[in-house]
């Protein structure tokens, strides 16, 4: 069941307007995703309250969001999500972070404050939760070789985000998506699948090509789902 709670309201909208049987199987996903993920969370004073249960249930909302009609076996690869109240320092890179997706370990770790500012504006493209999970996807399909994403539907995504990513760096102007987003492949795709989720009636005007391979690979289309139901 999906609580009605204040930090899953953006995700609750999306939920409404499922039909019965697609509430059914987010439903379903939402429950195998916590029980079959390690959620933990580390750190935390006694003064810093927070709801962990609600907190499990917004990130499994969240990744069904993402997934609900790709494969069964999305983030499977990754058996545990580490939460911190702010940003936190890896040993690995030697530096801070807000968030991190980690294939080799099989785990996800996300700053509390960070995700919850993800949602607090939910029209900014900016989403910290969307985008480690968006990793995972991009990841389980690139390195794990799960067939996540269909491979017509890839090759026609990665054909408009190479033409992209070029406008981008040829024009050095302002651009729909932020810069960080040219650090690499990976990059690109978790702030396109920001933009994708959040904000997509401005991501179809700015990007009309490059939308319509995001719909063509998550089998999904924002838009449609919310002006049509």
């Amino acid at each position: 069941i999906v609580p009605l709670t204040p930090g899953l309201k953006p995700i609750n909208v999306y939920y409404k307007k499922l039909t019965p049987e697609e509430r059914k199987r987010f439903e379903w996903r939402v429950y195998y995703f916590i029980t079959s993920t390690e959620i933990s969370f580390r750190l935390f004073k006694p003064t810093q309250l927070i709801n962990h249960n609600a907190a499990r249930y917004l990130i499994a909302s969240c990744a069904t969001q993402l997934s609900l009609f790709l494969p069964e076996d999305c983030y499977d690869a990754f058996h545990k999500i580490i939460i911190y109240p702010d940003k936190y320092y890896s040993p690995i890179t030697g530096q801070y972070h807000k968030g991190e997706t980690n294939p080799g370990a099989g785990y996800i770790v996300l700053s509390w404050n960070s995700l919850n500012s993800g949602f607090a504006n939910s029209t900014d493209g900016i989403n910290l939760l969307m985008h480690e999970l968006a990793h995972a996807l991009w990841l389980e399909n690139k390195i794990f070789d799960y067939a996540i994403f269909e491979a017509e539907a890839l090759e026609s995504y990665e054909v408009m985000a190479a033409v992209t990513k070029a406008d981008m760096q040829a024009s050095g102007q302002e651009h729909f998506f932020r810069r960080y987003a040219l650090t690499n492949e990976e990059e690109f795709f978790a702030v396109a699948v920001e933009n994708f989720f959040e904000r997509p009636v401005q991501f179809r005007t700015a990007l009309p090509d490059l939308y319509a391979t995001l719909v063509a690979l998550f089998k999904q289309d924002p838009i449609t789902l919310y002006a049509s139901r």
